[in-house]
């Protein structure tokens, strides 16, 4: 019972650390948030937080690790939108709202083309389930009838990804854009039946 006891612990203090990791990013921007300075704020020593995380780069990665698993668990719930599109641009509408989220997932991506950066992996890792899981919903939509016949599952999934970080890159210069909207556009543009002819 001791053992789950502490377990339990250590995972909810996980969890505050990704928090606070997250408050002190959209605060001061990547360059303060340091670990000394999380570890303060987390009331626990540097020690016991690189038990935790090895490493900023680690620890910034893992704040959206935890982000997508909480929207992977939306995403599966009975009463979650399914179509991705339309998920996508939740998911924008909500990041509108947290613009220290957006900031990180823009500045990780950057980082990310450093094959040895801990957000490599992550991102080919994320991209490739996004593409699956969209290119597997329109396959069977295909399959359905309940979109056109021809369209390529792969490319539409690689468009709509790109289509949605893409805006996020502009949004975060002017949080005048639309994300959601742009995003649903793109995504009717893409899946939109084809004309004859």
């Amino acid at each position: 019972m001791k053992a789950q006891s502490s377990y339990a612990k250590g995972v909810a203090k996980r969890e505050e650390i990704l928090r606070v990791t997250l408050e002190i990013f959209g605060r001061e921007g990547e360059r303060n948030t340091t670990l000394r300075a999380v570890a303060k704020e987390s009331d626990i020593s540097l020690t016991g937080l690189m038990h935790y995380f090895d490493s900023k780069d680690h620890l910034l990665t893992e704040v959206l690790r935890a982000s997508d698993r909480a929207a992977e668990t939306r995403y599966r719930a009975p009463e979650a939108v399914r179509d991705p599109g339309e998920f996508l641009a939740l998911a924008l509408t909500a990041n509108a709202t947290d613009a220290a989220r957006a900031r990180l997932y823009i500045t990780l991506v950057a980082a990310s083309t450093d094959p040895a950066h801990p957000a490599h992996a992550y991102f080919r890792e994320r991209f490739a389930l996004l593409r699956a899981t969209i290119a597997e919903h329109l396959a069977s939509e295909e399959a359905a009838g309940r979109i056109s016949p021809g369209l390529d599952p792969g490319f539409t999934a690689s468009a709509i990804v790109a289509a949605s970080d893409g805006i996020m890159v502009q949004w975060l210069s002017d949080p005048a854009i639309d994300m959601a909207e742009h995003v649903r556009r793109v995504w009717c543009a893409l899946t939109a039946p084809k004309a004859a002819g």
